[in-house]
């Protein structure tokens, strides 16, 4: 019975949650944003990140790859997660930190496969807004990538790599594409719309 209760309220914390999803990235986040988003966090402190982050992420499968657009208000979210797993709550220098961090970026954490252990490195990433293509800012690839499920099969590998875009006078309202390259050519694109991120 108790477990019934704690994942009815659970649905419902996260139901409230994601019907506010909709107004929007915001990369200033208001201190009820930071509320919302730590107990965002706090309630789904069971999950994995990407069920967690479901409504940031697009998913083309695995062995294919997958982006998620780290917003100021998700990556609360994720501090919140990861603090609460310990019984914990996020400190007021944690979230400046956090907030500090990426500011005025858009930051995208994307996980890719491969079939050598530094596959990562060859991929190269863009972001297309307005028309204009944009390079990344900053991009943080593993030296060495994970094994998979599948090893020694393919995928055998793969890693979590984040790429970082600065652009002026971004609308948080806008369109924006992130295509990661493979060596041999093939493109994925991840569309993503932020009028309806948070």
């Amino acid at each position: 019975m108790r477990t019934a209760i704690t994942v009815l309220t659970f649905c419902l914390a996260l139901t409230i949650l994601f019907t506010s999803q909709a107004e929007s990235v915001q990369m200033n986040l208001s201190q009820e944003d930071i509320t919302e988003a730590i107990e965002y966090g706090h309630a789904g402190r069971e999950l994995s990140h990407p069920e967690l982050l479901r409504n940031w992420r697009i998913d083309h499968g695995y062995g294919v790859g997958s982006a998620t657009l780290v917003t100021p208000f998700a990556s609360i979210v994720v501090l919140a997660k990861e603090k609460a797993k310990r019984f914990l709550e996020p400190t007021e220098s944690e979230i400046k930190k956090t907030l500090e961090d990426n500011k005025n970026q858009l930051v995208f954490g994307c996980a890719l496969y491969g079939d050598t252990a530094w596959f990562a490195d060859k991929y190269r990433a863009y972001l297309i807004y307005k028309d204009k293509k944009y390079e990344p800012s900053e991009k943080e690839v593993p030296t060495d990538a994970s094994y998979t499920r599948s090893y020694p099969d393919s995928p055998r590998y793969w890693a979590l790599c984040f790429y970082k875009f600065k652009i002026a006078g971004l609308n948080p309202n806008a369109k924006v594409t992130l295509v990661l390259k493979k060596p041999d050519g093939q493109e994925l694109k991840f569309p993503f719309n932020m009028a309806k991120l948070r």
